[in-house]
């Protein structure tokens, strides 16, 4: 039992070195979405430019460039647009894949988070006076090797906390 205890805390203190802030699934998306918001203003510019020019097609006094070049930025930033959204939904399929490839680095073949199960239902207990469901399913994920999308913020969220909480347990 003592062995146990002893692997825990090492596992804890590997816990301490893991940068959390990679496993931040906004941040990383946030990171890769630069090209997104360039296409969404390119596309903004045309359409601006389409609207403005079917105005002055509306106008009586002044001379127009034509119907073709109104139809031609119209839909030249509609389809900008379906590219940043596509460009988006890419985006967001490698942010959670780089994610979850950090977690498979963290979790290896053992399962981290369930290495951590007394630490962690021991923070749970004190915390929410049980163990919540999420935190079960999330445990059995990590055990079973495969964390799912709508876990990852939790795994993080809970690997820095059940640190944290060892932390200042150790300290006082």
């Amino acid at each position: 039992m003592a062995s146990l205890h002893e692997t825990e805390r090492d596992y804890l203190e590997r816990a301490r070195h893991i940068p959390l802030a990679e496993l931040d699934y906004n941040l990383v998306l946030k990171q890769k979405s630069h090209g997104t918001f360039v296409l969404v203003g390119l596309g903004s510019s045309f359409l601006l430019l389409g609207l403005l020019l079917f105005i002055v097609e509306l106008l009586p006094g002044l001379r127009g460039l034509g119907n073709a070049a109104v139809i031609v930025s119209l839909l030249a930033g509609l389809a900008l647009f379906f590219q940043a959204v596509r460009h988006q939904r890419q985006m967001e399929t490698l942010a959670a894949y780089e994610v979850f490839q950090r977690i498979k680095a963290i979790e290896g073949r053992e399962g981290f988070l369930w290495r951590i199960g007394n630490s962690l239902n021991a923070y749970c207990q004190e915390t929410y006076g049980g163990i919540p469901d999420e935190v079960l399913q999330l445990q059995t994920s990590s055990q079973a090797g495969g964390i799912d999308v709508n876990e990852i913020r939790l795994y993080k969220d809970l690997l820095e906390r059940v640190v944290a909480w060892h932390q200042g347990r150790n300290e006082h």
